[in-house]
């Protein structure tokens, strides 16, 4: 390659500065500077003291020849620029309005021409002697078509999760409407047999249309709060999208490269919208109520008592697939309570058994003979909903637990659902059971779930665990002081995995 189709600075960072031609055979003298071994070799017998060694550039003297050894890294840039298509003026121009330092190498304040892809770093030529010796460094010119390509392969996905996110704000529109029409025809209803009642029915006519407006306002703050929770991700999406665009419009190297990891970030962050499922649509159904009222003239007075009980919003009316959308949320392992044979995966969400001590550092939070490991999420206020995969464990223990917990010891201080700290639904011996402060109540679970939530309200003080779509059993206590997920894992070569919503 002649070097009169380089420009600039990058022509600099690959050129002797001797024969002013591309390295052949480079060596780096101990100052840092670098040249053809024949032309320093050459220089050097040029010189009148033939016992005299300096840099050509920087003019430091050497008393003693120094040992010049191939600068294998340099040697291979200029091999792998030399194969680089498109490497030339019209490629290296810089681009008016571009701000030339954010193209150089904030540590050597040379031009960014390389990619490490161990570090995942820009680099300069300069960089290659040091912390990147031996590393898989490539030109940027390479590396940016290759993660364009990645970027690329991210569309479909983008475009799918986006479809099911419209579909399900359609949907959630639509019961909104059911919901409203089915409460509105109701209360027109009620005010209808009114008229025939005395002074208490009139009453209880108002008590009654008050409870069916709370349910339906109820039904539908929990669906606005469903469909506000979608157009939050729609807009996720929506930005994610026009990020992912401007990349892949963006033909300037070194912008892109320093955006890429932002934009992964952000398509990540997105990549499980399309996994979310709807649940069926379901109508309130408010017959009782109007039965009631038209037999309300024959009953006694104390019938106002029974309808001035408070009324909950049904568990039909409010399923797992609504408490995931709702409340649901993914936890966080905390590395430092794993005991020594558990290990924690690199996305903090999967406990696996090993048969061996993993070498954890010491440290206070750290179990040392129960093998259990805490979530880093604490609990004191709201409603948070998880769910736990147990496909590949058939011996442990799901819980929460006071951060208080002791952790040092084998004693029932320290085990799941074994003190008064803990609240724990564990599986032994193909049995399931519910522990806590020492206590088990044996559960029945038809067939064997692969995957079980976790519903904790701490205002109402009550911890439900379901299983295959249905309530287990339901903790009751002071969940207002802060609470942690728990997993035990008690088998060898088992793993518990909390599930990514």
């Amino acid at each position: 390659m002649a070097f009169s189709s380089m420009s600039g600075d990058c022509a600099d960072e690959l050129q002797c500065a001797v024969c002013f031609e591309l390295y052949k055979e480079p060596i780096t003298l101990p100052c840092g500077h670098s040249f053809c071994k024949v032309c320093i070799e050459q220089h050097w017998e040029s010189r009148e003291e033939a016992t005299v060694c300096d840099c050509p550039n920087c003019r430091k003297v050497f008393p003693i020849k120094p040992e010049c050894q191939k600068n294998v890294a340099l040697a291979k840039l200029v091999e792998k620029m030399k194969l680089v298509p498109g490497v030339n003026e019209e490629k290296m121009k810089l681009v008016p309005g571009v701000n030339v330092e954010e193209r150089r190498c904030t540590e050597h304040g040379k031009p960014i021409l390389l990619y490490c892809k161990d570090d995942e770093s820009l680099m300069c030529v300069m960089c290659l002697v040091g912390q990147h010796t031996n590393h898989k460094v490539v030109p940027v010119e390479i590396v940016h078509d290759e993660l364009k390509g990645v970027l690329t392969a991210k569309c479909p996905e983008l475009s799918k999760s986006k479809q099911h996110l419209e579909s399900q704000l359609h949907q959630l529109k639509r019961e909104v409407e059911q919901t409203q029409d089915s409460g509105k025809g109701s209360v027109d209803r009620m005010e209808e047999k009114r008229l025939a009642l005395y002074q208490y029915v009139d009453k209880s006519v108002d008590l009654m249309k008050s409870r069916v407006i709370k349910r339906q306002n109820k039904k539908i703050f929990l669906l606005q709060k469903q469909m506000d929770k979608v157009k939050e991700q729609l807009n996720s999406l929506h930005e994610t999208n026009s990020t992912l665009k401007a990349a892949l419009q963006d033909h300037e190297t070194i912008p892109f490269l320093q955006g890429y990891k932002d934009v992964i970030k952000r398509l990540e962050s997105v990549s499980h919208f399309q996994s979310l499922k709807m649940a069926q649509p379901t109508v309130l159904d408010f017959s009782k109520e109007e039965k009631n009222l038209g037999s309300l003239i024959e009953l006694h007075e104390n019938f106002l008592k029974n309808i001035m009980k408070p009324v909950e919003l049904q568990m039909s009316e409010l399923d797992q697939s609504r408490l995931r959308r709702l409340y649901g949320r993914t936890p966080s392992l905390d590395p430092n309570s794993a005991h020594r044979r558990i290990k924690i995966s690199r996305d903090l969400r999967t406990a696996n058994r090993t048969e061996t001590d993993n070498h954890h550092p010491e440290h206070p939070d750290r179990f040392d003979r129960c093998a259990q490991v805490l979530s880093s999420d604490c609990f004191s206020s709201g409603r948070h909903y998880w769910e736990v995969d147990v496909r590949s464990s058939s011996l442990w223990g799901i819980g929460i637990c006071l951060n208080s917990i002791r952790r040092k010891g084998g004693g029932k201080e320290c085990w799941l659902g074994r003190n008064t700290e803990s609240w724990c639904l564990e599986k032994f011996q193909n049995k399931y059971s519910t522990w806590h402060n020492n206590q088990d109540t044996l559960l029945s679970v038809p067939g064997n779930p692969e995957r079980f939530g976790f519903l904790l309200d701490c205002e109402e003080g009550e911890f439900t665990c379901f299983g295959d779509s249905r309530v287990l059993h339901v903790f009751r206590g002071n969940f207002r002081v802060p609470v942690k997920p728990a997993i035990g894992v008690y088998g060898d070569g088992a793993s518990v995995q909390f599930c990514s919503f």
